[in-house]
Protein backbone atom coordinates (compact mmCIF):
# COMPACT_ATOMS: atom_id res chain seq x y z
CA UNK A 1 0.00 0.00 0.00
CA UNK A 2 1.83 3.14 -0.97
CA UNK A 3 -0.82 5.16 -0.81
CA UNK A 4 -1.59 6.69 2.66
CA UNK A 5 -5.03 8.59 1.82
CA UNK A 6 -7.64 7.17 -0.20
CA UNK A 7 -10.94 8.62 -1.42
CA UNK A 8 -14.55 7.33 -1.82
CA UNK A 9 -15.31 5.16 -4.72
CA UNK A 10 -11.52 3.92 -5.18
CA UNK A 11 -10.25 0.20 -4.82
CA UNK A 12 -7.64 0.02 -2.33
CA UNK A 13 -4.95 -2.34 -2.63
CA UNK A 14 -3.45 -3.90 0.66
CA UNK A 15 -0.07 -6.27 0.89
CA UNK A 16 1.71 -8.13 3.54
CA UNK A 17 5.10 -9.87 4.16
CA UNK A 18 4.03 -13.22 6.51
CA UNK A 19 6.92 -14.11 8.29
CA UNK A 20 7.10 -17.19 9.72
CA UNK A 21 8.55 -18.25 13.49
CA UNK A 22 12.04 -17.40 12.71
CA UNK A 23 11.53 -13.96 11.20
CA UNK A 24 11.58 -15.10 7.66
CA UNK A 25 9.33 -14.83 5.05
CA UNK A 26 6.86 -17.95 5.18
CA UNK A 27 6.75 -20.47 2.36
CA UNK A 28 4.61 -23.29 1.93
CA UNK A 29 1.16 -22.38 2.14
CA UNK A 30 -0.29 -20.97 5.49
CA UNK A 31 -3.66 -20.20 5.59
CA UNK A 32 -3.64 -16.08 5.54
CA UNK A 33 -6.72 -14.00 6.12
CA UNK A 34 -7.75 -10.35 6.11
CA UNK A 35 -10.50 -8.60 7.66
CA UNK A 36 -11.27 -5.09 7.07
CA UNK A 37 -13.73 -2.73 8.87
CA UNK A 38 -15.20 0.21 7.37
CA UNK A 39 -15.82 3.46 9.87
CA UNK A 40 -19.30 2.41 10.35
CA UNK A 41 -18.52 -1.22 11.68
CA UNK A 42 -19.02 -2.98 8.76
CA UNK A 43 -16.88 -6.33 8.31
CA UNK A 44 -15.26 -7.44 5.39
CA UNK A 45 -12.87 -10.38 4.37
CA UNK A 46 -11.51 -10.02 0.95
CA UNK A 47 -9.64 -12.56 -0.72
CA UNK A 48 -6.07 -12.86 -0.07
CA UNK A 49 -3.52 -14.62 -2.59
CA UNK A 50 0.27 -15.10 -2.82
CA UNK A 51 2.77 -13.24 -4.43
CA UNK A 52 5.76 -15.22 -3.59
CA UNK A 53 8.01 -14.77 -1.37
CA UNK A 54 5.95 -14.87 1.65
CA UNK A 55 3.78 -11.94 0.39
CA UNK A 56 -0.09 -11.30 -0.19
CA UNK A 57 -2.26 -8.56 -1.65
CA UNK A 58 -5.92 -7.97 -1.42
CA UNK A 59 -8.09 -5.41 -2.38
CA UNK A 60 -10.67 -3.82 -0.30
CA UNK A 61 -13.26 -2.52 -3.51
CA UNK A 62 -14.85 0.64 -3.89
CA UNK A 63 -14.50 2.29 -0.75
CA UNK A 64 -17.58 3.70 0.28
CA UNK A 65 -17.52 5.50 3.72
CA UNK A 66 -15.16 8.88 4.63
CA UNK A 67 -13.05 8.04 7.49
CA UNK A 68 -10.50 5.47 8.87
CA UNK A 69 -10.57 1.68 7.71
CA UNK A 70 -9.07 -0.74 10.09
CA UNK A 71 -7.19 -4.01 8.55
CA UNK A 72 -5.76 -6.83 9.96
CA UNK A 73 -3.98 -9.85 8.58
CA UNK A 74 -3.52 -13.51 10.40
CA UNK A 75 -1.64 -16.39 9.31
CA UNK A 76 -1.49 -19.92 10.56
CA UNK A 77 0.57 -23.26 9.44
CA UNK A 78 3.30 -24.72 10.22
CA UNK A 79 5.98 -22.59 12.03
CA UNK A 80 3.81 -19.57 11.08
CA UNK A 81 1.55 -17.61 13.56
CA UNK A 82 1.62 -14.56 12.04
CA UNK A 83 -0.29 -11.39 13.22
CA UNK A 84 -0.09 -7.23 11.84
CA UNK A 85 -2.91 -4.85 12.32
CA UNK A 86 -2.87 -1.57 10.54
CA UNK A 87 -5.15 1.37 9.42
CA UNK A 88 -5.78 3.82 5.78
CA UNK A 89 -7.88 7.04 5.48
CA UNK A 90 -10.78 7.53 3.09
CA UNK A 91 -11.70 10.95 2.19
CA UNK A 92 -15.09 12.23 0.68
CA UNK A 93 -14.67 13.66 -2.66
CA UNK A 94 -14.88 17.22 -3.26
CA UNK A 95 -13.36 18.11 0.12
CA UNK A 96 -12.10 21.69 0.23
CA UNK A 97 -8.08 22.00 -0.38
CA UNK A 98 -6.79 25.13 0.02
CA UNK A 99 -4.37 24.86 -2.16
CA UNK A 100 -3.53 21.87 -4.80
CA UNK A 101 -0.63 19.25 -5.04
CA UNK A 102 1.27 21.24 -7.75
CA UNK A 103 1.23 24.02 -6.43
CA UNK A 104 2.26 23.06 -2.82
CA UNK A 105 5.83 21.08 -4.87
CA UNK A 106 6.42 24.63 -6.89
CA UNK A 107 6.66 26.06 -3.20
CA UNK A 108 8.91 23.26 -1.86
CA UNK A 109 10.73 23.50 -5.11
CA UNK A 110 10.36 19.41 -5.59
CA UNK A 111 10.50 18.18 -8.88
CA UNK A 112 6.92 17.67 -10.26
CA UNK A 113 8.00 14.21 -12.01
CA UNK A 114 9.06 13.15 -7.99
CA UNK A 115 5.88 11.58 -6.79
CA UNK A 116 7.25 9.61 -3.66
CA UNK A 117 6.46 12.55 -1.28
CA UNK A 118 2.62 13.22 -3.15
CA UNK A 119 0.86 11.20 0.11
CA UNK A 120 2.14 12.65 2.65
CA UNK A 121 2.15 16.22 1.04
CA UNK A 122 -1.13 15.30 0.73
CA UNK A 123 -2.02 15.17 4.48
CA UNK A 124 0.23 18.34 5.03
CA UNK A 125 -2.92 20.10 2.52
CA UNK A 126 -5.47 18.59 4.69
CA UNK A 127 -3.91 19.46 7.81
CA UNK A 128 -3.13 23.60 6.43
CA UNK A 129 -7.12 23.55 5.02
CA UNK A 130 -8.43 22.66 8.60
CA UNK A 131 -5.96 25.45 10.45
CA UNK A 132 -7.13 28.12 7.31
CA UNK A 133 -11.03 27.22 7.89
CA UNK A 134 -10.48 27.66 11.77
CA UNK A 135 -8.68 31.44 11.11
CA UNK A 136 -10.37 32.84 8.21
CA UNK A 137 -13.52 30.99 7.91
CA UNK A 138 -14.98 28.26 5.58
CA UNK A 139 -13.53 28.95 1.49
CA UNK A 140 -16.16 26.44 0.04
CA UNK A 141 -19.44 27.09 0.66
CA UNK A 142 -21.14 24.69 3.13
CA UNK A 143 -24.42 24.61 5.21
CA UNK A 144 -24.74 24.89 9.10
CA UNK A 145 -27.61 24.42 11.80
CA UNK A 146 -27.36 26.28 14.39
CA UNK A 147 -29.57 26.85 17.80
CA UNK A 148 -29.46 30.65 19.49
CA UNK A 149 -30.44 31.78 22.36
CA UNK A 150 -33.80 34.43 22.29
CA UNK A 151 -34.10 37.90 23.94
CA UNK A 152 -32.34 40.41 22.37
CA UNK A 153 -32.99 41.96 18.47
CA UNK A 154 -30.09 40.52 16.98
CA UNK A 155 -28.07 36.84 17.07
CA UNK A 156 -24.23 36.78 15.61
CA UNK A 157 -23.63 33.24 13.50
CA UNK A 158 -20.92 31.45 14.12
CA UNK A 159 -19.31 31.00 10.59
CA UNK A 160 -18.34 33.43 8.50
CA UNK A 161 -17.89 34.78 5.83
CA UNK A 162 -22.21 34.58 5.40
CA UNK A 163 -23.43 33.75 1.81
CA UNK A 164 -26.91 33.10 2.54
CA UNK A 165 -29.48 32.69 5.41
CA UNK A 166 -31.96 29.57 4.10
CA UNK A 167 -34.66 29.55 7.10
CA UNK A 168 -34.68 31.27 10.51
CA UNK A 169 -37.26 29.49 13.30
CA UNK A 170 -38.27 30.61 16.98
CA UNK A 171 -39.88 28.27 19.00
CA UNK A 172 -42.56 29.40 21.60
CA UNK A 173 -43.66 26.83 24.53
CA UNK A 174 -45.65 24.49 22.12
CA UNK A 175 -45.36 26.47 18.93
CA UNK A 176 -43.26 26.84 15.99
CA UNK A 177 -42.57 30.35 13.76
CA UNK A 178 -40.97 29.88 10.57
CA UNK A 179 -39.55 33.57 9.53
CA UNK A 180 -39.16 35.13 6.40
CA UNK A 181 -36.87 37.75 5.33
CA UNK A 182 -37.92 41.06 4.65
CA UNK A 183 -36.02 43.32 4.00
CA UNK A 184 -36.55 47.24 5.13
CA UNK A 185 -39.24 49.04 3.37
CA UNK A 186 -40.48 45.52 2.32
CA UNK A 187 -41.80 44.42 5.90
CA UNK A 188 -44.96 42.71 5.46
CA UNK A 189 -45.62 41.39 9.14
CA UNK A 190 -44.68 41.07 12.73
CA UNK A 191 -42.40 37.46 11.56
CA UNK A 192 -39.31 38.98 9.89
CA UNK A 193 -36.15 39.32 9.72
CA UNK A 194 -33.21 41.12 8.14
CA UNK A 195 -29.71 39.62 6.91
CA UNK A 196 -26.11 41.50 7.53
CA UNK A 197 -23.93 39.05 5.25
CA UNK A 198 -20.84 41.36 5.94
CA UNK A 199 -21.47 40.78 10.09
CA UNK A 200 -23.04 37.42 9.73
CA UNK A 201 -26.11 38.67 11.87
CA UNK A 202 -29.69 38.39 11.60
CA UNK A 203 -32.08 40.73 13.03
CA UNK A 204 -35.38 40.42 14.10
CA UNK A 205 -38.45 42.21 12.59
CA UNK A 206 -41.73 43.20 13.41
CA UNK A 207 -43.29 45.35 10.59
CA UNK A 208 -40.53 47.01 10.13
CA UNK A 209 -39.32 48.19 13.38
CA UNK A 210 -36.53 45.86 15.12
CA UNK A 211 -38.06 43.52 17.90
CA UNK A 212 -36.21 41.10 20.53
CA UNK A 213 -36.58 37.23 19.29
CA UNK A 214 -38.61 35.85 22.06
CA UNK A 215 -36.93 34.64 25.16
CA UNK A 216 -35.81 31.52 25.67
CA UNK A 217 -32.48 29.23 25.40
CA UNK A 218 -31.47 27.48 22.45
CA UNK A 219 -35.11 28.41 20.90
CA UNK A 220 -33.79 30.14 17.42
CA UNK A 221 -33.22 27.96 14.65
CA UNK A 222 -30.67 29.11 11.76
CA UNK A 223 -29.70 26.89 8.55
CA UNK A 224 -27.51 29.34 6.50
CA UNK A 225 -24.32 28.61 4.48
CA UNK A 226 -21.28 30.29 4.99
CA UNK A 227 -18.03 30.06 2.37
CA UNK A 228 -16.97 32.24 -0.59
CA UNK A 229 -19.40 32.12 -3.47
CA UNK A 230 -17.80 30.20 -6.11
CA UNK A 231 -14.46 28.52 -3.54
CA UNK A 232 -12.99 32.26 -4.84
CA UNK A 233 -9.75 31.63 -2.34
CA UNK A 234 -7.96 35.19 -1.45
CA UNK A 235 -4.18 35.07 -2.65
CA UNK A 236 -3.04 35.84 0.72
CA UNK A 237 -5.26 32.71 2.43
CA UNK A 238 -3.13 30.61 -0.49
CA UNK A 239 -0.13 32.00 -0.38
CA UNK A 240 -0.36 31.42 3.89
CA UNK A 241 -1.23 28.06 3.43
CA UNK A 242 1.50 27.19 1.00
CA UNK A 243 3.92 28.71 3.76
CA UNK A 244 1.93 26.45 7.06
CA UNK A 245 3.00 23.34 4.66
CA UNK A 246 6.52 24.40 3.88
CA UNK A 247 6.86 25.58 7.42
CA UNK A 248 5.76 21.72 8.91
CA UNK A 249 7.57 19.86 5.94
CA UNK A 250 10.64 21.43 7.17
CA UNK A 251 9.64 20.58 10.78
CA UNK A 252 9.54 16.78 9.88
CA UNK A 253 12.20 16.33 7.03
CA UNK A 254 14.40 19.02 7.37
CA UNK A 255 15.20 19.07 11.46
CA UNK A 256 17.76 20.87 12.53
CA UNK A 257 18.52 22.73 8.91
CA UNK A 258 18.42 26.99 9.19
CA UNK A 259 14.07 28.29 8.19
CA UNK A 260 13.74 30.06 5.82
CA UNK A 261 13.82 33.69 6.72
CA UNK A 262 15.09 33.46 10.40
CA UNK A 263 13.21 32.88 13.58
CA UNK A 264 10.92 36.16 13.58
CA UNK A 265 9.76 34.69 10.37
CA UNK A 266 9.25 30.63 11.00
CA UNK A 267 9.53 30.44 15.15
CA UNK A 268 7.57 32.79 16.29
CA UNK A 269 3.90 31.94 16.52
CA UNK A 270 0.62 33.30 17.86
CA UNK A 271 -2.76 31.90 19.37
CA UNK A 272 -5.54 31.08 16.56
CA UNK A 273 -9.06 29.69 17.66
CA UNK A 274 -8.12 26.18 18.10
CA UNK A 275 -5.31 26.40 20.19
CA UNK A 276 -2.35 25.80 17.92
CA UNK A 277 0.63 27.84 17.24
CA UNK A 278 1.32 28.80 13.54
CA UNK A 279 4.18 30.93 12.75
CA UNK A 280 3.56 34.40 12.81
CA UNK A 281 4.38 35.07 8.82
CA UNK A 282 1.14 32.58 8.60
CA UNK A 283 -0.86 34.77 10.97
CA UNK A 284 0.11 37.72 8.88
CA UNK A 285 -0.81 36.86 5.63
CA UNK A 286 -4.29 35.36 6.71
CA UNK A 287 -4.88 38.88 9.05
CA UNK A 288 -7.26 40.56 6.47
CA UNK A 289 -9.60 37.48 6.35
CA UNK A 290 -9.50 36.85 9.75
CA UNK A 291 -12.67 35.89 11.44
CA UNK A 292 -13.85 37.92 14.35
CA UNK A 293 -12.82 37.39 18.01
CA UNK A 294 -14.84 35.50 20.19
CA UNK A 295 -16.82 33.41 16.99
CA UNK A 296 -16.22 29.98 18.27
Amino acid sequence: MSSLIFYTGQDVRLSETILDDTGAPATGSPAVTLTVTSPTGVVTTPTATSAGGGQYVAAVPAVSAAGTWLYRWTATGTGVGYVSEGQFQVRPLGIEQVVDLRSVKAHLNLPETDTSQDAELQGFILAAGDLARDVVGPLLPEQHTEWHDGGSPAITLEWLPLVSVQSVTEYVSASTWVLTEQPLGTSTDAYGYTVDLDRGQIARRATGGAVCFPAGTKNVKVVYTAGRAGGAIPWTVRLGALELIRHLWQLTQQGGRPRFGGAALDSESGGVPTGFALPQRVLELWQPFKRPPGIA
